[in-house]
């Protein structure tokens, strides 16, 4: 049966920390706000891409989509697998629920790892990574993944398909390369804010009719440590897997260290394995799987034998990738609790009850049964 749907476009701009907004003039996400609505809310934690987008995109907690990491770690045998396909993702996305209603649905994303994971049932799918011929030809070759510029290629087909196809709902997302790199206030991060911010003023004057929500999946921190925790608690004889949930194939973004991780020990105590990584300087909480499951809406048995996070300047990073158990770096990750406070802005629906960036399905009247 086909429905009646308002005309709606959902953002998603990839570790746009509010600190950014602070720092750069952008009149028209502040239009959005004056003539719609804004409001700071939680994102879910661990503050990684593919456990916020799933959570936004289906309204719902990790404990219902099953998505708790960039990666999965199968305990058995020692083993993992990046997750960039759809049958990882247990519950239902809006993209879906559209397009079995009758709706026409697109899917437009700077990394192509988020293609497939995020495109179930979608009409269209568009990467920046792999565009297809007719957008190269409306708007030429897209910059490569890691660029300032890349996003503003992915903006500007968000225009074109909207322009000339007409979709009745469209989820896009960017890339947080160029967040990853600059700080606040920097001349690059200016620039790259201004940017999107055209992009969005653009859009408020193409489509004034449309229903736009505007996001972010997470934050951005700069780190001034990292930990080896797997070589940790080596050091006391305990073998443990450490799988951080920012891993994925963009490494050049984060180097695989972000501020929250899963420990699974493999041999000795797990109760000793969490007294020696509480002691560590820069650890800012360890709890049991029990506790994180209750504590942050997760999987109980996805998420190993423990659940680190790291303080406002921590990242843990990948076992023997480090000279030492914990050495100083330079690098703006996300990953812990530190990033998970996010702009969200709405026009045509009142983002102003949200306390949540997984609200997003809720405000637009496609939410589930419910998040758990």
């Amino acid at each position: 049966m086909t429905m009646t749907f308002r005309p709606t476009i959902v953002i998603v701009l990839d570790g746009l920390d509010p600190m950014y907004l602070e720092s750069t003039e952008t009149p028209n996400l502040e239009a959005l706000a004056t003539y719609g609505s804004f409001r700071l809310v939680q994102a879910v934690i661990p503050t990684v891409t593919n456990v916020n987008h799933a959570a936004i995109i289906t309204g719902s907690f990790p404990e219902r989509t099953r998505i708790v990491s960039n990666f999965r770690f199968d305990p058995k045998t020692r083993q993992g697998t990046f997750i960039e396909t759809a049958e990882f993702l247990a519950a239902p996305t809006i993209l879906e629920r559209v397009a079995q209603a009758g709706g026409r649905t697109v899917l437009i994303t700077s990394k192509r790892k988020l293609l497939h994971f995020l495109g179930r049932g979608v009409h269209t799918a568009v990467t920046a990574e792999q565009p297809p011929d007719d957008l190269v030809a409306a708007l030429g070759t897209p910059p490569q993944i890691y660029s300032e510029t890349v996003d503003d290629w992915t903006l500007q087909a968000l225009l074109y398909i909207v322009e000339h196809f007409h979709p009745d709902l469209v989820y896009c997302t960017t890339t947080d390369y160029a967040l990853h790199r600059w700080p606040p206030g920097t001349p690059e991060a200016r620039h790259y804010l201004t940017q999107i911010d055209r992009r969005i003023g653009e859009l408020l004057q193409r489509v004034p009719d449309h229903r736009i929500v505007v996001t972010a999946d997470h934050g951005m921190r700069a780190k001034r440590r990292a930990i080896d925790l797997a070589a940790a608690l080596a050091h006391y004889g305990i073998e443990a897997t450490f799988v951080p949930p920012i891993r994925d194939r963009y490494v050049v973004h984060h180097q695989n260290m972000g501020g929250a991780g899963y420990v699974f020990v493999h041999r000795g105590s797990v109760e000793q394995a969490r007294d020696i990584l509480a002691g560590l300087p820069g650890i800012e909480a360890v709890y049991d799987s029990g506790q994180a499951a209750d504590l942050f809406h997760l999987p109980i048995s996805d998420i190993g034998d423990l659940f680190v996070l790291g303080d406002e300047h921590t990242v843990f990073a990948p076992s023997g990738t480090l000279p030492t158990i914990a050495t100083e770096i330079d690098l703006r990750s996300h990953g812990s609790r530190h990033e998970a406070i996010v702009p969200l802005w709405g026009l045509g629906t009142d983002v102003s009850t949200a306390s949540w960036n997984i609200d997003v399905p809720r405000l637009l009247g496609l939410a589930s049964e419910g998040r758990a």
